[in-house]
């Protein structure tokens, strides 16, 4: 790494930290003036590379479709407790687990599933544009945004993401079940 710091890094590091979610390199590249795609990949590496070797609790992430993330390590989730995100608490969040694995699916049959209660769990998840509605004819399909796959680090395609909750499920459920022995 050098030792001479690239007057870059600050705007880059506000940039990241400010959008809160995953920003493409073209737009990094738009807001810094950088000549392409390249040169912001290298400065994000950098950049990662700084906070790696300093111990930060933060880091970078790059995602599919030329996109990266600041966020902070898995490692540190529980101190995230004093975070401004609202957390999901457990009924919206099963609404949702429901929604992101049988996508695409009819309103009528997630309340059907969870009860009468998921209407408000689904407006909510609406709000925070983890899932999107589209009325076709008189009913209406849900299915996760490319925000909900950000936001738990998952593939934004539909059959990569189906495998990996199921991974998730299954973990989940031998958890529990070794917690109740």
């Amino acid at each position: 790494m050098s030792t001479t710091k690239d007057v870059r890094l600050a705007p880059l590091e506000a940039i990241l930290y400010a959008i809160g979610k995953p920003i493409s390199l073209t737009n990094i590249c738009a807001h810094l003036k950088l000549a392409d795609e390249l040169e912001a990949s290298n400065l994000i590496k950098k950049l990662a590379e700084i906070y790696e070797v300093d111990g930060s609790p933060l880091e970078i992430k790059f995602l599919a479709e030329e996109r990266v993330v600041l966020q902070l390590k898995p490692d540190y989730s529980k101190q995230a407790k004093f975070s401004m995100k609202p957390p999901l608490t457990t009924g919206p969040l099963r609404t949702l687990s429901y929604i992101a694995y049988n996508q695409p699916v009819e309103k009528k049959e997630v309340a059907d599933a969870r009860g009468s209660q998921a209407y408000k769990h689904i407006k909510q998840l609406e709000s925070m544009n983890l899932i999107n509605s589209e009325k076709t004819g008189k009913d209406t399909i849900l299915r996760t945004t490319d925000d909900f796959a950000d936001y738990l680090g998952l593939s934004r395609d539909r059959s990569n993401m189906k495998r990996q909750l199921s991974r998730i499920f299954k973990k989940l459920e031998d958890d529990s079940k070794k917690k109740k022995k």
